[in-house]
């Protein structure tokens, strides 16, 4: 072989596994991108889920549930199962 054909190899075989990287990088990179806009609709979710847990537990201090509704007792109001 020459030296041009001997160079022109070498750089065939550098160059084939950077493209490989590249192409792994540009993969990984959508990659972050789509996890990272997940993320973020999971939390604008989650925060939207805090604020109706609120909102319930408010409506549930606020209501008067004593009336009409006898206390459970454990020992006294077992199921039939048991």
């Amino acid at each position: 072989m020459t030296k041009q054909a001997a160079n022109f190899d070498d750089q065939a075989s550098f160059s084939a596994p950077i493209e490989d990287l590249q192409v792994r990088i540009a993969f990984l990179d959508d990659l972050v991108e789509q996890l990272n806009q997940q993320l973020a609709l999971q939390t604008l979710e989650l925060a939207d889920l805090k604020k109706q847990m609120q909102l319930l537990y408010a409506r549930v201090e606020a209501a008067d549930l004593s009336e009409g509704i006898a206390p459970f007792d454990p020992m006294t109001n077992k199921p039939p199962h048991y």
